[in-house]
């Protein structure tokens, strides 16, 4: 396995592996009918905007690639907030490697990169409070929550969301190979 940038001709794996980790990780978060209906075209249309649309130069986008499939990827937006640092917008594993340790790993080269870019220190992420296995696996990896708000989610519903914070990104850069704590 090797985590790389993402390229355009990734776009369309991305979106499936995202739509695919939603429908089992969102479950019972959100409606089925978006999750057996247009939840796959919804995240065709966000991958096909990134990577088709006007560049961005804050954008880090990485896979895990294992023999030309996709197995996981994150996406994050440096210094999206002058409070909270870079967001990681999203982080999906494929719901048979969950507990392996890619999710981690992936987390931690995006702390890297961020670092490398001599961004803010900071990194932020938005979880569904129902979310309780991602919640856990941010607190595991040091992720604290300073805030909850309601939005509107994907399928229209509204839903709590929990915002995890990293205040120091250079403990999470230097965890890629460690074992959780």
């Amino acid at each position: 396995m090797t985590i790389r940038a993402a390229e355009p001709s990734d776009a369309a794996a991305i979106a499936r592996l995202h739509a695919v980790s939603w429908q089992t990780a969102y479950r019972s978060i959100l409606r089925d009918d978006f999750l057996d209906g247009p939840v796959l075209s919804n995240r065709s249309e966000l991958w096909s905007a990134r990577f088709h649309g006007p560049a961005r130069a804050d954008q880090i986008v990485l896979v895990e690639d294992c023999g030309g499939e996709i197995q996981g990827f994150a996406c994050a937006f440096l210094d999206a907030d002058p409070e909270w640092g870079t967001l990681l917008d999203n982080l999906h594993v494929a719901p048979f490697l969950k507990g392996k340790g890619l999710g981690r790993r992936l987390l931690c080269e995006v702390a890297q990169r961020v670092l490398q870019h001599n961004s803010c220190l900071r990194m932020h992420l938005w979880a569904y409070e129902q979310n309780l296995a991602a919640r856990r696996f941010y607190e595991q990896l040091g992720g604290e929550v300073t805030e909850q708000v309601a939005e509107q989610a994907p399928d229209g519903t509204e839903l709590n969301a929990v915002r995890y914070c990293w205040s120091d990104l250079r403990g999470l850069a230097g965890q890629g190979g460690n074992p959780a704590r």
